[in-house]
């Protein structure tokens, strides 16, 4: 076991491949189950023994940090992790001090989307790679929760890719500008909890009208918010409510309980329909106007684009009166 002594003279180029991927994964979610940093780290197949004694080399470094979460146990950057991003010149690193319980629920649904969405690309030949970073909301600023950017072929063909993952942080920055023939797809991830009432979701949404009519977009880039919610239908149609009222930006819907249809407690993302026991097919995502929709790019039928304005909605309700209604 390494001396504390020797732990401090470990540079970033020392290190090796995974654990460096693991500091960069772990520092743009903030707070991560041990399965979806694990499904992160080893995509491929790994013995449970190897990954165990892995994580225990990492706690031992300090590199991370155990958070007791419901389900088990979940991780957060360690001092010496971040003292390593940091001496590398990672200009954003994520809180070493225990993030507050009350955030536990909303970072981790978060990541599980962007995990999920993250294994759900990597057998997506057109896709050519995904930035993630977690950004949770302050109460008055205009950010997701969560902000995905996925780099794809626009003619659907097999991308260039590189091993191990995909994992392509440089998505994320504002000035990147794909090479020609491939475009950039922005999800920004909205989860909901229910603690906002309806006039603070009005102001949310106003906000980001705001900060939308403000943002110079790269080219062929387009933007996407998702709205998560786990408080079922009825808190959905609150909320499409406020978006279509105040922001009127491209919006897709779903609630956690949609996602996890005929998933168990994985979701596929990426999959946009679930098909049921009794033959029925159910949709996950939903536009404004309540129609069925795709995150694959190629599957959008009227792709809205950063310059374009979503026309008004006509509809006077969102809800259905089942959540698993197929009828969209």
């Amino acid at each position: 076991m390494p001396t504390t002594r020797s732990r401090r003279r470990v540079t970033w180029s020392n290190l090796g491949e995974r654990t460096r991927l693991m500091l960069q994964r772990l520092n743009d979610s903030i707070l991560l189950s041990e399965n979806d940093l694990c499904a992160l780290v080893w995509p491929e197949a790994v013995s449970r023994q190897a990954r165990t004694e892995r994580l225990a080399r990492w706690l031992a470094e300090q590199y991370i940090q155990p958070i007791a979460i419901p389900d088990g146990r979940g991780y957060q950057l360690g001092r010496n992790g971040a003292r390593l991003l940091r001496e590398a010149g990672f200009p954003r690193l994520a809180p070493v001090r225990p993030v507050a319980e009350r955030v536990h629920p909303g970072l981790l649904l978060a990541n599980q989307f962007g995990v999920a969405l993250h294994e759900d690309i990597r057998t997506d030949l057109g896709i050519s790679g995904m930035g993630w970073m977690i950004r949770p909301f302050s109460g008055s600023d205009a950010r997701g929760d969560g902000i995905a950017a996925i780099g794809y072929d626009l003619d659907g063909l097999p991308a260039q890719r590189t091993w191990p993952v995909t994992y392509a942080p440089e998505y994320l920055g504002a000035d990147y500008t794909p090479p020609p023939g491939f475009g950039i797809m922005r999800l920004v991830v909205e989860i909901d909890s229910g603690s906002e009432d309806a006039r603070q979701l009005a102001q949310r949404a106003r906000n980001w009208r705001t900060r939308w009519d403000q943002t110079t977009w790269p080219p062929a880039t387009h933007t996407i918010f998702l709205w998560i919610t786990d408080q079922g239908w009825l808190r959905l149609e609150t909320i499409w409510s406020a978006w279509t009222q105040h922001a009127l930006l491209p919006a897709f819907f779903t609630t956690v309980e949609t996602l996890t249809l005929g998933t168990g407690t994985h979701w596929h993302p990426w999959n946009p329909r679930r098909y049921l026991p009794d033959g029925r097919s159910v949709w996950v995502w939903h536009d404004m106007e309540g129609r069925p929709r795709s995150l694959r790019p190629w599957d959008l039928e009227e792709g809205v684009v950063r310059f374009e304005q979503p026309r008004p909605v006509s509809r006077t309700r969102f809800q259905v009166d089942s959540p698993a209604w197929d009828g969209w």
